[in-house]
Order: C-alpha cells, then sequence, then structure tokens
C-alpha cells in the first residue's frame, strides 16, 4: 500500500502522486514512460538527504514489481503519468533529466521535449540556474517576470501557450535579477521580458530591470539611476549586461496583475520582428559567471560533540511554547530556554554561548523549526539523531541514553 497523501515530504510529493496514480492503471503497468520513471525515483529518492523520502523506497519497488511485462516503449497518451512523474522529478532531484523518457508525451512535449534545443543543447539543460519559476515552450519568445504575485505564473503559463517559454517570480534587485538574466541569455529565442504584478517594496526589482535596459551599469555592477535599494549585479560580467539590453527588449506593465491583459501583451510581443544578435553567444551558458565550486552534499561520517552540551527539544501543544532544554555533557540540566519561535530560541542559544559548533547550531535550527511547525499544524514531533556516529571513545564515557541524545534525540 502507498502512504496516504499527507505522509508524502513536499520535495517528493509531486512525483509520487503522478505515479501512483499512473500504477492505477493497466496500459501505465505495462509501458516504458511508467518504468523509467520508477527507475528514476528509485534513483532519486535513494540518494536523498531526508530520510522521509528515502522511506519511501519500499513503495517504488513495489510498483516496480507489480509492473508488467514491457508492451511499448510509450503510446502517447495526451496524459502521460510516467512523463509528468520524470518532469516533476526533474524539477526537484538534480539527477533526474527530463530525457529519462524517450519519446514523450504530449502532456509534456511542449514543456520538455528532446526535439527543442535551445543554443545547440537539449532542452532539459535550461534554465541553468534554479529559482522560482515554471518552464513553458523553450522555443518561445517571451518571457514573464510576476515580480513578487505568486499565483500568476501558473494560470499564465496555461494561459498564453506557446509563445511563453517561462514565467516567473522575482523579488529582490540584485541576486533575482542576476538569475533572470542569466537564464534568459541561455536561451537565444526569449527576446521579450514582460514585468506584470506587483513589486516588493522598497526591492523594486522592476525598476532596476527598467534601467538595466535603458542605462546599463558603472564599473561596480550597479544598475544606474535605479531607485531600488541595493541594485549591484555582483554575479553578472559588462559582457551579460550588454548582451541583455541587446537581445531583450522589456514589456512594461508593473502593478498589473489581470491574465487576459498580460496574455494579450504576451502574443502582442511574440509578434513582432526582432533584430540579428551582434554579439555571439555562449556555446556554454556556465561561460557567462565566473567558475563556481559546486559540491555534492554528504552527510559526515563522525559525531563531534559540542563541548557545550546538548539540547532537548520539547513542544507543548497546551501553551503553544517550546520548551529548549539544554544539557551538559555530563548529562546536568543548565539552562531552559522557552518561546513561541524557534528563530528566536536559537537567538538565544547562541547569544548565551551554548552553541560552539556550526553544525550543532544548524541541527538545533532543523529541530526548533520543525517543532514550531508541529505546533501550528498539531502534527507529531520526534526530534532526530544528528547525523555522523558518535566516536566509540567518547560513547563509552557516556551513558547510552545521553549518547543517543546527544545533539538530538
Amino acid at each position: 500500500m502507498s502512504p496516504i497523501e499527507a505522509d508524502v515530504p513536499e520535495r517528493a510529493a509531486p512525483a509520487f502522486h503522478e505515479i501512483r496514480r499512473g500504477m492505477a492503471l493497466r496500459k501505465c503497468r505495462k509501458c516504458g514512460c511508467m518504468k523509467n520513471a520508477l527507475d528514476a525515483a528509485n534513483q532519486a529518492f535513494r540518494n536523498a538527504e531526508e530520510p522521509e523520502i528515502r522511506e519511501l523506497l519500499p513503495t517504488i519497488e513495489g510498483y516496480r514489481n507489480a509492473m508488467e511485462r514491457i508492451a511499448y516503449d510509450c503510446i502517447g497518451c495526451k496524459k502521460c503519468w510516467g512523463a509528468d512523474a520524470i518532469i516533476q522529478l526533474a524539477n526537484h532531484f538534480d539527477e533526474v533529466a527530463t530525457s529519462a523518457c524517450p519519446i514523450g508525451a504530449d502532456s509534456c512535449a511542449q514543456r520538455k521535449s528532446e526535439s527543442v534545443t535551445v543554443n545547440g543543447q537539449l532542452e532539459n539543460s535550461w534554465p541553468p540556474h534554479p529559482g522560482e519559476y515554471i518552464v513553458g515552450n523553450p522555443a518561445g519568445s517571451v518571457a514573464i517576470c510576476t515580480l513578487s504575485s505568486r499565483e500568476l505564473p501558473q494560470k499564465l503559463i496555461a494561459a498564453v501557450g506557446s509563445d511563453l517559454a517561462i514565467a516567473g517570480r522575482c523579488d529582490t534587485e540584485n541576486i533575482g535579477i542576476e538569475k533572470v538574466v542569466l537564464n534568459l541569455l541561455a536561451n537565444t529565442h526569449i527576446r521579450w521580458l514582460l514585468l506584470c504584478g506587483v513589486e516588493v517594496p522598497g526591492h523594486r526589482a522592476a525598476d532596476a530591470f527598467l534601467r538595466l535596459k535603458e542605462r546599463g551599469v558603472d564599473p561596480n555592477m550597479r544598475v544606474l539611476e535605479s531607485a531600488s535599494w541595493r541594485p549591484v549585479l555582483k554575479n553578472l560580467t559588462l559582457f551579460d549586461v550588454a548582451r541583455f539590453r541587446e537581445q531583450i527588449e522589456l514589456v512594461n506593465l508593473i502593478g498589473v496583475t489581470a491574465i487576459s491583459k498580460i496574455v494579450e501583451a504576451a502574443h502582442e510581443a511574440a509578434k513582432k520582428p526582432t533584430v540579428t544578435l551582434s554579439f555571439p553567444t555562449p556555446s556554454d551558458p556556465g561561460e557567462m559567471t565566473s567558475q563556481v565550486e559546486r559540491l555534492q552534499a554528504r552527510a559526515p561520517k563522525i559525531l563531534r560533540l559540542d563541548k557545550a552540551g546538548f539540547f532537548i527539544v520539547i513542544p507543548q501543544a497546551a501553551t503553544g511554547r517550546i520548551i529548549c532544554e539544554h544539557y551538559e555533557n555530563n548529562g546536568r540540566l543548565a539552562h531552559v530556554i522557552e518561546g513561541r519561535e524557534g528563530v528566536v530560541i536559537a537567538a538565544t542559544a547562541i547569544e548565551q554561548g551554548l552553541l560552539t559548533q556550526l553544525d550543532h547550531a544548524a541541527y538545533l535550527g532543523r529541530e526548533l523549526a520543525k517543532a514550531e511547525v508541529a505546533l501550528k499544524t498539531g502534527s507529531h514531533y520526534e526530534q532526530d539523531a544528528a547525523l555522523g556516529i558518535l566516536p566509540s571513545k567518547q560513547s563509552t564515557e557516556l551513558c547510552e541514553d545521553l549518547a543517543c541524545s546527544c545533539h538530538g534525540a
């Protein structure tokens, strides 16, 4: 039996639910699309850091065992559960590529088709930079930035159609703009950027976009004449700015949230002729930015005890407060911090010098956040053990219950 929907972790839920619904159909149990989705889910869930996601593996294995002999690679269903599951996996797990579905289906062809190329590469390598966006048709000429409006991207992807390459939010006038610019430059099909929705007060990202297009930047990469709070683009180059100003035309719909008006403007922009670009297109979108070291997250092998002690976190539903007990490593209760907000409790512990290791501070922050969510939702809270194995020498010096409680229980 599969876990109920409420038990599925948020990152895994979209793909898991596509798989679960597809597995209820015999045609999917004989289809290569579903087999590929299950194989991809098995890989992604097995490598996930979250234990809650790894706990889904037995269910995925059960689905794999329930598959029948593959009768076809893909039969082009209008709704392809396997293809859509792979799309969701690719959206949430780095190791999964949408090419795992060899043929695809109508439901995913507009967004994740292998036949669509961007700058000579398979579409699934675009956009190269993560962010809060939804990919439409990568061959479309229009992109839409909804500023701080959260609900618009999904609605616009559905309403605009094939002219829309991507729609997403941008709250900030620095890192937010940088990611938008780099993703647009990585796709030379895109020639229009519609700015709509509501700006974040103070940040005023839309104003920075307009001034970037109109005026460019100074030698310190600050957008000229922008009224934004800090429009400094440290992760772009002068070349990036010059290409953006040539490639992208802006449509100012700042403050507009009416879907019909935005859709009309998008279609009008897509019909307009565009100039030939004079700047060379990089063969690799990564060439547009300085080299950034990428690290694969790995759990530590050894648990290092914090010399300042350890914490026990106890959410109390009756009072709506979190009790955070601080113990010395010999087991003596030394401090009790009470509060309603995890971040305030953590700040107090740091201020009082009760944490001396960064990994311990990160662990405590995670547990306090979990406890706060448990109080708000009424769910059960259980404190997890910290990552890593306690060295045998230290474990023998502590009694068994304290050893398992250190950094968490």
